[in-house]
């Protein structure tokens, strides 16, 4: 078995000491002050904390999950009509970023705040990452366990939760997982409509009183609650069904009576999570545009392109070594420190953040504060994206070609360069692409990182909402959203090709 370069495990190992720093923060700031975070978690706030956090994780998860399941559901397997106009439709949240549909409500109609309305955006706001692995899933599974149904006496919507629920259950839960930790780390959808959860909580204790210990242990709080949502997933996920292609059978089930009422649903549904974003955006920008600063925008526009770029290249660079080493030369180190990358995907954003800011105050003073702190703050918020990513391009490329190679002369490891990543580059640029974007919508770390004077289309956004300036707000939301349709338009062109396979 040939030995990894040295450059990937350098590189490998660098990233697992970086996933490890936000986790030792939190365990030197409570040992450090351990009475005063044990009094922090003692107050009844932070039991009013832990309710609402778990409420809107519990709520957001379910509804998310019926709303996308349905639209799987109704575009993959039943005569509908439109399925791939539906399928846009489910995906076009995804563009908009959940703070940006938050605006767009409060912008809308003034004075929305509290639960309902974080648990209305949110819900709509992930309801597509639901409904993409559903309808997958719904593609490959044995539609013919169905028709037996059906013949042995089963109504529709009897075979719906018996037969065709169980065979997309790991996808739908799977899914879920995403929901729940997204609604765990969200900062700026519930900051905007004013929703106390750990996160806003957390951010107030650094920015209002700079009471760290504070801020430490109700993050230990939300990692706790992040660990449960992982096992709960685990355990009730179920096992992923095999299906032989030729036993595939494509049908469409006959709604009925049930087909007008389910067509008026799906259009209400994106009229709420679309329909009124837009709106909203847009009527704002134009009422705005007599005042719009564009030399403010464009800064905005420029800071914000320019860090998803750099954060992009250096992520890539990182994910790239990882995905190396685990896939061609497997070994139990390269192991240990892919599973150290991605046990620190479930940290919320704001704990990363708190953790640079005292890496960076009290032992790296000279990189408090700049662009490079940001940057590593994105490689370990993001890294675990990028390697999922670009793990599949390279693991598809046969080995065998690089036999061949090196029968031709190409020595050693330079396979990698001369055969492994041209064939792969396709779906490694798509990964850095997808990285960077996700980069460019990033709010909590990039408002407690960021050096003086560096402004982004995100930290402009947040800070007209906070004085309620939409008309100011406006054009930054809107350029997210145009932004963030990119890789919208490539996952609906993925759910209509998907959609098309199954027989009208």
């Amino acid at each position: 078995m040939r030995k990894p370069p040295t450059l990937l495990k350098v590189l490998g190992i660098a990233a697992a000491l970086a996933a490890l720093i936000p986790v030792g923060y939190l365990f030197f700031r409570l040992g450090a002050g351990s009475e005063k975070a044990i009094e922090e978690l003692l107050r009844p706030r932070t039991l009013e904390l832990l309710f609402n956090t778990t409420l809107l994780v519990v709520s957001v998860t379910f509804t998310a999950l019926v709303i996308g399941f349905l639209q799987a559901w109704l575009t993959a397997r039943t005569n509908l009509g439109f399925g791939a106009l539906f399928a846009v439709l489910a995906t076009l949240p995804l563009a908009i970023p959940s703070y940006v549909m938050a605006f767009s409500f409060t912008a809308t109609f003034p004075g929305v705040s509290g639960f309902l309305p974080s648990w209305l955006v949110l819900s709509l706001a992930t309801s597509p990452y639901v409904f993409l692995a559903v309808s997958a899933a719904l593609v490959r599974t044995d539609a013919s366990s169905e028709e037996v149904a059906r013949t042995l006496g089963l109504t529709k919507w009897q075979v719906l939760l018996r037969v065709t629920w169980p065979q997309v259950r790991p996808a739908a839960t799977a899914s879920s997982l995403l929901v729940a930790l997204y609604t765990l780390s969200e900062f700026g959808a519930i900051a905007i409509l004013r929703f106390d959860t750990f996160t806003r909580a957390i951010y107030n204790a650094y920015r209002l009183s700079f009471d760290r210990t504070a801020a430490a242990a109700l993050a230990v709080v939300l990692v706790l609650l992040t660990l449960v949502v992982i096992w709960f997933e685990r355990k009730y996920r179920g096992d992923y069904l095999s299906v032989s292609p030729a036993s595939q059978k494509r049908v469409r089930i006959s709604l009925g009576k049930a087909k007008p009422p389910a067509v008026t649903g799906l259009l209400l549904i994106a009229v709420v999570a679309v329909g009124i974003p837009l709106y909203s955006l847009i009527n704002w920008s134009i009422i705005g545009s007599s005042t719009a600063n564009l030399n403010q925008i464009m800064e905005a526009l420029s800071g914000s392109v320019s860090l998803a770029v750099l954060a992009g290249v250096v992520i890539t660079v990182f994910a790239l070594a990882i995905a190396l080493w685990i896939v061609r030369y497997p070994t139990k180190l390269g192991r240990f420190v892919e599973l150290s990358v991605w046990a620190n995907h479930a940290l919320p954003a704001i704990v990363v953040a708190l953790a640079l800011i005292f890496l960076g105050a009290n032992l790296l003073p000279w990189v408090y504060q700049t662009t490079a702190l940001l940057i590593f703050a994105y490689v370990i918020l993001f890294l675990p994206n990028a390697l999922g990513t670009m793990a599949t391009p390279i693991a598809q490329v046969p080995k065998s070609l690089e036999d061949v190679a090196n029968s031709l002369g190409v020595k050693g490891n330079r396979s990698i360069f001369k055969v492994v990543l041209p064939i792969a580059a396709p779906g490694i640029l798509a990964g850095a692409a997808l990285v960077s974007l996700t980069v460019l919508k990033e709010l909590p770390a990039t408002l407690l990182l960021r050096p003086n004077g560096t402004e982004t289309l995100a930290v402009r956004l947040w800070s007209s909402t906070e004085e309620l300036a939409f008309a100011q707000a406006a054009p930054y939301a809107l350029l997210l959203v145009v932004l963030g349709g990119l890789p919208a338009l490539a996952l609906n062109r993925q759910a209509r090709k998907a959609l098309s396979e199954v027989g009208k």
